[in-house]
């Protein structure tokens, strides 16, 4: 028994020196198909190594902005209003007006204490004198927008209040302004000038400023000087003036009154309404053929005279009579009576809804008489019906939005 169990023993201590040796040999073998390098211990130098800046290259950002915004951004809430008590009136085209204020609510609050009914008002007056308009503002109105209606006149606003003994007390008045005109100027002529995007101003000045006349703007010297044939450093446009004639229809063609009011629309509004204003001349032969006129119309497309054609249109003439002396306001804008105190309007009237008050008042400014005129037009029209040209009046004044 003895015997057996060393037996086993021995035979399993060789069992496992077999698979040591075995281990062994595999390593060899994998050390064999892959060496390594020998490791080397780090060695410390004794003192450091040359660095040489000048010889690397350093790649420069640029700095990242801050987005803090800076100390003058942060000027803190406005006031509603400063307390300089002006008033400010600017035209903004022949028949309307703008008008604009600085009272603080302290101020506002003290005049209408100190006026008989609490009120204050907005008046706008001719250059004359004469009062046109007079509107009540309240406290939270800081502008307002005036249809004054006179074209080529001068004017002034007022703000005050009508204190207990019935005298108008002004807190703050306008400067004078003029409304500018609503028809193109006689004897106006158009000029074309090339002005360069690569020369300053000052350059172009330097450039010719030896052949500028006395008191001659630098846009109207280049224009003359460029239409002379003066030679330039730049290419200069071929702008050709339209002769007296030329001028004569192409103001007949725009409409001169209509292009005004029309100032302010789109272009493609304004390309068809030029279209149809030549082609409703022409089908009613008011136009003279011309080589002129042809090559006017021929961006349209041209228009050939029909055989069978219709073409209709209306106007609108209010007339009246008063006492000769009396005043009398159309929509707020005094007219010029007549010597037998006779008057009357004319105007085009197109579709929509037009209000016109009219009032009268005695010499006296005691008595006073008022109407109001409404005018509706809505045209239906079946086939090729065009509008019958018409001269450059104004449209009806109230229309009705």
């Amino acid at each position: 028994m003895a015997n057996s169990t060393r037996k086993k023993t021995v035979k399993q201590k060789a069992t496992a020196q077999s698979k040591v040796s075995g281990l062994k040999s595999a390593s060899k073998k994998k050390s064999a198909k892959s060496p390594r390098s020998k490791s080397v211990d780090p060695v410390l130098r004794s003192r450091p190594s040359s660095f040489n800046l000048a010889a690397r290259q350093f790649e420069k950002k640029n700095p990242v902005p801050s987005t803090e915004p800076p100390a003058y951004e942060d000027l803190g809430e406005l006031p509603e209003a400063y307390g300089t008590k002006k008033l400010f009136l600017v035209c903004r085209d022949p028949h309307w007006a703008f008008v604009y204020w600085d009272l603080t609510w302290q101020q506002f609050q003290d005049a209408a204490r100190d006026s008989a009914e609490g009120k204050l008002f907005l008046q706008v007056y001719s250059e004359k004198g004469d009062r046109l308009q007079q509107i009540q503002i309240f406290e939270g109105t800081r502008n307002w927008y005036l249809h004054l209606n006179q074209p080529n006149h001068r004017f002034y606003a007022e703000i005050g209040y009508y204190s207990r003994d019935g005298k108008f007390t002004v807190i703050c008045r306008s400067q004078t302004v003029s409304a500018p005109r609503d028809q193109i100027a006689q004897g106006a002529q158009a000029s074309f000038v090339t002005i360069p995007m690569n020369f300053s101003f000052g350059a172009l000045r330097d450039l010719i400023k030896n052949y500028m006349l006395e008191g001659e703007s630098l846009a109207t010297a280049l224009a003359r000087l460029q239409e002379e044939g003066f030679e330039f450093p730049f290419p200069v446009g071929q702008g050709k003036r339209l002769t007296e004639d030329q001028m004569q229809v192409l103001m007949s063609y725009l409409g001169e009154g209509d292009l005004i009011r029309r100032v302010q629309s789109g272009s493609e509004e304004i390309t068809e309404m030029l279209k149809r204003r030549f082609q409703e001349m022409q089908s009613s032969g008011q136009w003279k053929s011309s080589e002129w006129v042809t090559s006017l119309s021929s961006p349209f497309g041209g228009g050939k005279s029909r055989d069978f054609f219709m073409h209709v249109n209306a106007e609108l003439i209010i007339y009246g009579g008063t006492d000769p002396k009396a005043r009398v306001r159309i929509d707020g804008s005094e007219i010029k009576l007549r010597e037998d105190g006779t008057f009357s309007y004319h105007f085009v009237l197109p579709d929509g809804k037009f209000f016109v008050p009219i009032e009268a008042i005695s010499s006296d400014a005691v008595e006073k008489r008022s109407a109001m005129l409404s005018f509706v037009r809505c045209s239906d029209y079946a086939g090729e019906v065009k509008a019958t040209a018409q001269p450059a009046l104004s449209e009806p004044i109230g229309r009705i939005r």
